[in-house]
């Protein structure tokens, strides 16, 4: 696209990115203390380089507009940009953060004049003895002890909305009116979007990043008060001591089994229940169907107890058996794959039943081959669900023999002895073994949990 301006508004569009890259650097570092000035230079500099092109840049688009007859009052013209309801969102947010600005400020000076009378200020109240600093910040709300920050966040929405409406009242029109213009914001627009999009896989994968950096550190390089992004010394052995220190075969070969015994229980019960729920007829249809998505709004921890002396009562505690009985039934999956089975026409059901299929038979040869991405969707989710479960097996499992690797790798905080320490480097290790398995499945079938996530959206 840029191929097509001017070599002078190339120059333009290209002075104007690295400009607005210098102020958000800007921004960034602003809050940081290098040992130099140098980034309150980058202000002035991205300034220049952001309003210096725009005379060359606007100098056609001014022409044009002026020749152009009005069609419409500039109002009206702002109404019917989609981007203006956005404004007014942001309007709507910035007076109720005003709001609480002024709400929290009444009450934390009510409140300071209450603790310390005539003071006025936090630092005049401290000089006083009978003043007890602890006392007023126990009695701020959450509102007056945040209220600066509910003005800020008010002033910057204020002045995003003032100058995005400044840009639409007098920049639209000259952009609208010059069709390089209209390319050189397309290209600001592409590149805000790249730009985005990488700063959110940025902010997505860091925490992955700091877990599999730390892996290969030393515990003291770990625990130092100001962190490093990358290891001063590579140390290879926390691997090989994690093998040696807890039995992650185990582990593995637990969570193994467990998972996917989980994963075909409720892809059974899932598919068999979907097909009741969308496809048969029977009384109380609707009313069981509720019940089923009433479970979804029972946290485990409400039904923890009564599942806890269930497994109990039937022996099963520190067992296979314990950990998966209470996990081969999911409301979810029943919902999900009711709703794709109900987007599949009778008439294929029909036609199945026509060629002598049973209820079996229709289920397996019809339904699950036109739904298979949902399908593989739900045991892809089953899958990561089982493996990374820590809080049931933590509570069911009392050994080695039955332990899963979420609850292993807790393991490697104990030494030989049974003491605790501090090699968090170690349990990082352990953690990035863990978690292999999970990154490799999705990565290999992640096109069919969006093709399934997609469709039951739609559905």
């Amino acid at each position: 696209m840029l191929h097509k301006l001017s070599k002078q508004k190339q120059v333009g569009v290209i002075c104007e990115l690295i400009g607005f890259a210098l102020l958000i650097l800007a921004a960034v570092l602003l809050p940081f203390r290098p040992a130099s000035s140098w980034k309150y230079m980058l202000f002035p500099v991205a300034a220049v380089l952001i309003l210096l092109p725009i005379p060359v840049m606007w100098k056609d688009g001014l022409h044009l507009m002026r020749e152009q007859p009005a069609r419409d009052t500039h109002w009206h013209r702002m109404r019917q940009s989609g981007f203006f309801d956005l404004l007014v969102l942001f309007t709507a947010i910035s007076l109720v953060l005003f709001i609480c600005w002024a709400f929290g400020n009444i009450t934390y000076h009510a409140t300071l004049e209450r603790h310390a009378p005539g003071a006025g200020t936090v630092e005049a109240a401290r000089q006083m003895p009978e003043f007890v600093e602890y006392n007023f910040k126990q009695d701020l709300n959450l509102i007056a002890a945040n209220y600066s920050a509910f003005g800020w966040a008010a002033l910057v929405c204020a002045v995003f909305v003032a100058v995005c409406a400044v840009y639409m009242r007098f920049v639209s029109p000259i952009v609208r009116a010059d069709e390089h213009l209209q390319i050189a914001h397309a290209i600001y627009r592409r590149v805000a979007q790249y730009a985005a999009c990488i700063l959110l896989v940025i902010i997505s994968l860091f925490p992955i990043y700091w877990m599999v950096i730390s892996s290969f550190k030393t515990s003291d390089e770990l625990l130092r008060a100001v962190p490093t992004l990358w290891p001063n010394k590579f140390i290879w052995d926390n691997y090989p001591n994690v093998l040696k220190k807890a039995p992650f075969d185990r582990y593995l070969i637990n969570t193994l089994v467990t998972t996917l015994i989980m994963m075909a229980g409720e892809l059974t019960v899932g598919v068999m229940a979907a097909y009741g729920f969308s496809k048969g007829e029977f009384k109380g249809k609707n009313v069981l169907f509720m019940l089923v998505l009433g479970a979804l709004m029972v946290p485990i921890q409400v039904t923890f107890v009564p599942i806890y002396v269930t497994i109990a009562r039937l022996n099963a505690i520190d067992t296979w058996l314990g950990v998966v009985l209470p996990n081969l039934v999911s409301a979810y999956f029943i919902f999900m794959l009711r709703q794709n089975f109900m987007a599949v026409d009778n008439s294929y059901i029909e036609a199945g039943r026509i060629d002598g299929m049973g209820r079996f038979g229709t289920i397996i040869h019809v339904l699950c081959p036109m739904c298979k991405p949902t399908l593989i969707t739900v045991s892809i989710i089953s899958f990561i669900n089982g493996w990374n479960s820590y809080f049931w097996p933590k509570m069911v499992t009392q050994s080695e023999a039955s332990r899963t690797i979420a609850v292993g790798v807790q393991r490697l905080k104990e030494t030989y002895a049974g003491q605790y320490v501090s090699n968090f480097n170690e349990i990082m290790a352990g953690a990035v073994m863990a978690i292999i398995p999970i990154i490799f499945l999705f990565l290999v079938l992640q096109k069919y949990i969006m093709t399934g996530m997609s469709k039951a959206a739609m559905k």
